[in-house]
């Protein structure tokens, strides 16, 4: 990209270039990409037994870092200071100084909720120097106390006013590619009384590291911003946008004033630069110079300067690029020519004119009905969209497309409502209402002059229910069906032969059921050219399709090999959600998508009916054996995000491994995850007995763990009744 220069009978084209003492930005993390509920890649600390976590979270349609930490000192018999965070790792680049004063970091801090306010909240930065092995150096910095009505807190820290030498400072080299940064209270906290417990929750965003102070232009708007990536005003009836240009001018870079001068005291005034709107220009070309007036206290100069409003010709929905040259006093008041070298030139910025063609930012997302059917979409829009209309769909999902579709465009009625805004609200919907919704976006009037964005992505309402069940009570021509939904299971083998899964023997309890399904996988038989030890089955494309899940199956597992499947749904090796009995040291339940998450408890015991049930909900994944809650962890991975469907497997993996050596019963898959509660009472309707909750558990004093405070408890109580271990003074 060149920066053009219109003078008196000529056309002069030099290089775009930046001065030396221009701030330049190292790192930059608005969290945007991050996943709504994902842990943030950090390691949370904490002192004295306090708590901390950190997630990804969605705040009013914006992604932040949620940090809740805490100290429970109820049990305790004297105050605990409490401190806690999170460290974490970053890689910057151009990082060419070794001044700390040239570096600035800068984040928003929320105070939300708990026990602290005002929070106290401190950085620390070190680095790794590979030439001093993995020791890290580097500084704590001041203190920010943040209250909880402040709103939104912008925090700036100056690498040069560190105010707490916790590491050793001569190895701090700034010039290596990684940093770790410190967020949390100061050493050494706040104290929490004996009896009591505290909270605190706060938002991090906006994480910026620049190098080069201010004496730089910078902090480039363009005016109105739009909030959804556009700028600029609509002009009626023609292709107008309407701008105004927003920076701050370079500061003092004369250390003899102290403080420096908010604005460099020689500015004369802006050179504004932009180009044409072109795609097959990006150049930048002379616009306008804009005199700058200083106060006479310079102190109180303002930096901001505005330029506009400016009128983009024909420039809706395109690119700009702009940039800004400070022409400098040359000596005689008046400030050097466009182009001099000894002006101050910013970066090249650019920004999207806003357009007419609406457009849906965001949503729908997936739902589940409560249990009075009842639900609701929600979108996002861009600034010019005045209207959406919300449509069901009706066979292929992309009819809607190329304009000719027999989707259902909705009509506000007793089941539904908002058809025409931006929420639509579900009440007392049913299974025939289950089903992919979408909107589309209106710039005008839907049934009359319009624009329209395309179509919103595709949302699923579900009705949480029992979606498939194969009870495995009867096989025909090879298949086994599902009496729910009809996502029938196909018995197969990959071996030579047709030694596919047969019925045998099931639970005893589940009378007058009879059967289970026996894959007969003990070990390759020598003797036995078409026994490959390779039977398994497949379901149905759907089988496992759902954002919210529960998976739970009678097992009889006979040994083997680890990484055997119960189930395995999924499209390929990136792609899954499975169920193994073990891995040769845990039973797990995953989900991959890419990455793999997990839960995991003791493998599975061979030899007798397990009944096993794994859910997920939201991104809370639970683990249950016999009815009984016995694992519980993060997985955020959906399985509707990868639609599994190419291989849902049932007794084999999408990798190389043994398959399943055993037999299943009464495999059902609900769309919901079903709570501790109803898995209990699933199995004590076949088991009877009794199973301890232990999601609720909290009895300190069962002291026999038969969960209930009960007679045998009272009797170790009061064998040790006034037991003591005081010591007294000698008289």
């Amino acid at each position: 990209m060149r920066r053009v220069i219109l003078g008196t009978g000529m056309l002069t084209v030099l290089c775009i270039f930046t001065a030396s003492s221009n701030a330049v930005v190292i790192y930059q993390n608005d969290f945007e990409g991050a996943t709504a509920g994902a842990g943030f890649p950090a390691w949370n600390w904490s002192d004295n037994g306090g708590t901390h976590t950190a997630v990804y979270a969605d705040y009013d349609g914006n992604m932040v870092v949620e940090h809740t930490g805490g100290l429970d000192n109820t049990s305790g018999t004297s105050a605990q200071n409490s401190r806690f965070g999170s460290k974490w790792d970053i890689t910057v680049t151009g990082n060419t100084s070794a001044d700390p004063a040239d570096y600035t970091i800068s984040f928003d801090l929320l105070n939300v909720s708990g026990d602290w306010d005002p929070i106290s909240e401190a950085l620390s930065v070190v680095t790794v120097n590979p030439a001093v092995g993995t020791d890290q150096y580097g500084h704590g910095y001041a203190v920010v106390n943040v209250a909880r009505g402040a709103g939104w807190v912008h925090v700036e820290f100056n690498l040069a006013d560190w105010a707490n030498n916790w590491w050793q400072g001569a190895d701090w080299d700034l010039t290596q590619s990684t940093w770790a940064l410190e967020v949390g209270p100061p050493w050494p906290g706040t104290s929490v009384p004996a009896g009591e417990s505290m909270t605190g929750v706060w938002l991090m965003d906006n994480f910026k590291i620049t190098m080069g102070g201010d004496t730089d232009i910078r902090d480039p708007l363009v005016l109105p911003d739009n909030g959804d990536g556009t700028s600029g005003t609509l002009q009626p009836n023609n292709a107008d946008v309407v701008v105004t240009f927003n920076f701050k001018a370079s500061g003092d870079p004369n250390s003899q004033h102290e403080p420096p001068y908010p604005v460099n005291p020689d500015i004369a005034g802006h050179y504004i630069y932009l180009s044409n709107g072109s795609d097959t220009d990006p150049n930048v070309y002379l616009l306008d110079y804009e005199p700058f007036t200083h106060n006479p206290d310079p102190y109180l100069t303002d930096p901001n300067v505005f330029y506009g409003p400016h009128t983009l010709i024909h420039g809706q929905g395109k690119t700009f690029y702009w940039q800004v040259e400070e022409g400098m006093d040359d000596g005689t008041g008046n400030p050097y020519e466009a182009g001099d070298p000894n002006n101050i030139l910013s970066p090249v910025w650019s920004f999207i004119a806003i357009g007419a063609t609406p457009s849906i930012l965001s949503g729908p997302d997936h739902v589940i009905a409560d249990e009075n059917g009842d639900a609701s979409f929600l979108v996002t829009t861009g600034t010019i969209a005045n209207t959406v209309r919300w449509f069901k769909v009706v066979g292929l999902q992309d009819t809607a497309e190329n304009g000719e579709t027999d989707d259902i465009e909705l009509s506000d009625g007793v089941l539904y409502s908002g058809t025409q805004t931006k929420i639509l609200t579900i009440t007392g919907a049913v299974v025939a209402d289950e089903g992919q919704y979408y909107c589309i976006a209106y710039n005008g009037d839907p049934e009359g002059i319009n624009l329209a964005s395309d179509p919103s992505p595709t949302a699923w309402l579900w009705i949480p229910r029992l979606v498939s069940h194969y009870p495995f009570e009867s096989l025909t021509a090879g298949v086994t069906p599902d009496i729910v939904s009809g996502l029938d299971m196909t018995l197969m083998s990959d071996d030579t032969g047709t030694d596919v899964p047969v019925q045998g023997s099931g639970v005893p309890e589940l009378a007058p059921d009879a059967y289970g399904l026996l894959f007969d996988n003990p070990a390759a038989d020598p003797a036995d050219p078409n026994h490959a030890d390779a039977q398994y089955a497949v379901a149905a494309a759907g089988a496992g399709d759902y954002m919210d899940i529960t998976i739970s199956v009678w097992v009889y597992w006979n040994g083997g090999g680890v990484w055997q499947r119960i189930v395995d749904f999924g499209n390929n090796t990136d792609e899954y959600i499975f169920l193994t009995p073990s891995n040769g040291g845990e039973m797990r339940f995953a989900v991959k998508n890419v990455d793999e998450q997990y839960i995991a408890t003791s493998p599975l015991p061979v030899g007798e009916w397990t009944q096993v049930t794994a859910t997920l909900s939201g991104d809370t994944a639970r683990l249950y054996v016999n009815g009984e809650l016995v694992q519980t962890g993060t997985i955020t991975h959906d399985p509707i995000d990868f639609a599994p469907a190419v291989n849902n497997y049932v007794g084999k993996s999408q990798w190389p491994d043994p398959y399943f050596n055993g037999m299943l019963d009464d495999l059902k898959i609900y769309n919901y995850a079903r709570s501790t509660q109803q898995i209990a009472l699933d199995y004590l309707a076949v088991k009877g007995d009794w199973i301890c909750d232990n999601e609720l558990y909290d009895l300190p004093y069962d002291f026999n763990k038969n969960c209930i405070v009960d007679l045998g408890d009272l009797a170790e109580f009061a064998a040790t009744w006034l037991n003591s271990y005081r010591i007294y003074p000698a008289p």
